[in-house]
């Protein structure tokens, strides 16, 4: 049977009416007694799962928590003084779940088992209410966030040293407690403590994650159904009845020195209904926090000017833009980074916004967008002439500057030597001529 025994009844009601009011739970939810929950139908063998699914647990897959936990590493960041507690069937490696979950794969922990024929996670979903009972310890820092007590504790924890003041990892929760027991006072919990302080939450008011927290009714763009239909059958290839997307944990970190992370989650109020978190594979890592770019531009009074953001990532995550404060004496229209400021009427001077760049995980220091706004300038005329201007020709250029042949005009210096030696011909007529008449 799915109920309490009456002490665990009233242990957990009257833990649960913290947790209801914070997760929205009607008041008056809080004084009732939990309905019971149904027994498990028979279950058929899961054998390896669909398609390209696998599953290694710690007690039957020969993995160590080292071994796991070194799954998870991505860029930036080292890992030491690995522990694991819990049932060995509860924790392990998964993978070929693309399809299902949007990660290939990655460390799973469950409140029940990870692999085998009563798997959590592997598909078909073939039940409305799996379960594996190990009858192990909860845990105390889960059960004060869930304000129940818990079961079944499966707990990953490690230490590690970050290049970069912030940490980053994606992982995906689901539960065969979807969707009966939403808003219900059964709820298992998991959490990710890092230096004590819990990253699975959810919303500006930090939720834990849960099956209150998000579902079809709250976040419901956070969450995927997997519920069997009439017919038996479920939308996706996994034993969860629902599970979210892919989410993302930030945390602020110590860079270069020792930190500690305890990954965690355990049934709540009893041992029934189990359910898993899955942590991408790789994705443990360092966080550089991006860059957003000042720039300066110049327009004229009443001229509108385009205006593109930038911004840098190390990681080379896709970044998106958003203002931090708009400008004083102009508006700007567009959707960022293409922006168009547009200068209030007849206004000069200098103006200014600011905005920042996310990566996904964190956002950048505001950068300023500087608008300097001048009068055009006007323009010099250009002089014309005037109708009593007359134009000076231009001189000619002489032949020797040219360098041109002069002409033949018939004086060239031939004719002053054949004009000399017609005189010298004369001369000597004469002077023959003379002498004759002497003789």
């Amino acid at each position: 049977m799915r109920s309490l025994s009456s002490a665990r009844r009233s242990s957990a009601l009257a833990a649960g009416a913290v947790l209801i009011v914070a997760a929205g739970v009607p008041a008056a939810l809080a004084a009732e007694e939990p309905a019971p929950r149904g027994g498990s139908a028979p279950l058929s063998a899961k054998g390896e799962g669909v398609g390209d699914q696998t599953v290694a647990d710690l007690g039957t897959g020969g993995l160590t928590a080292e071994e796991i936990v070194q799954t998870l590493v991505g860029d930036g960041v080292t890992v030491d003084s690995v522990q694991y507690t819990g049932s060995p069937l509860a924790a392990g490696l998964a993978g070929g779940f693309d399809d299902v979950f949007g990660v290939p794969g990655g460390v799973a922990l469950s409140s029940g088992a990870v692999g085998g024929d009563r798997s959590s996670i592997l598909g078909p979903n073939v039940a409305h209410d799996m379960t594996t009972e190990h009858h192990l310890p909860g845990d105390d820092d889960l059960g004060d966030l869930a304000a129940f007590p818990t079961y079944d504790a499966a707990v990953l924890e490690f230490d590690f040293v970050p290049e970069t003041e912030q940490i980053r990892f994606e992982f995906v929760f689901g539960s065969e407690e979807y969707n009966e027991y939403v808003d219900d006072v059964f709820n298992d919990v998991f959490a990710f403590f890092v230096n004590g302080e819990n990253c699975a939450v959810v919303g500006e008011d930090a939720q834990p994650i849960s099956i209150n927290t998000i579902n079809a009714a709250s976040y419901a763009e956070l969450f995927v159904n997997n519920e069997l239909d009439s017919e038996g059958e479920a939308a996706h290839a996994t034993e969860l009845d629902g599970f979210t997307a892919v989410l993302t944990c930030a945390a602020d970190v110590v860079a270069g020195k020792t930190n500690h992370i305890k990954l965690a989650i355990a049934d709540a109020s009893d041992e029934q209904l189990d359910s898993t978190v899955v942590i991408a594979a790789g994705t443990f890592e360092a966080n550089h926090p991006p860059v957003a770019d000042d720039q300066a531009v110049e327009t004229y009074v009443d001229a509108p000017v385009d205006i593109t953001l930038t911004g840098t990532d190390e990681d080379g995550d896709e970044l998106t833009y958003e203002l931090a404060s708009p400008p004083e004496h102009g508006t700007l229209s567009g959707e960022a980074p293409d922006l168009t400021y547009t200068p209030a009427e007849d206004y000069t001077g200098d103006d200014a916004f600011t905005f920042t760049v996310s990566d996904g995980t964190a956002a950048s220091e505001p950068a300023t967008v500087t608008v300097s706004v001048v009068e055009e300038p006007t323009p010099t005329p250009t002089p014309t002439p005037t109708s009593t201007e007359t134009a000076t020709p231009s001189p000619s250029p002489s032949p020797s500057e040219t360098g041109e042949p002069l002409p033949d005009t018939g004086s060239g210096p031939s004719l002053p030597l054949a004009a000399a030696a017609l005189l010298g011909i004369a001369g000597l007529a004469f002077l023959l001529r003379a002498r004759r008449t002497t003789a």
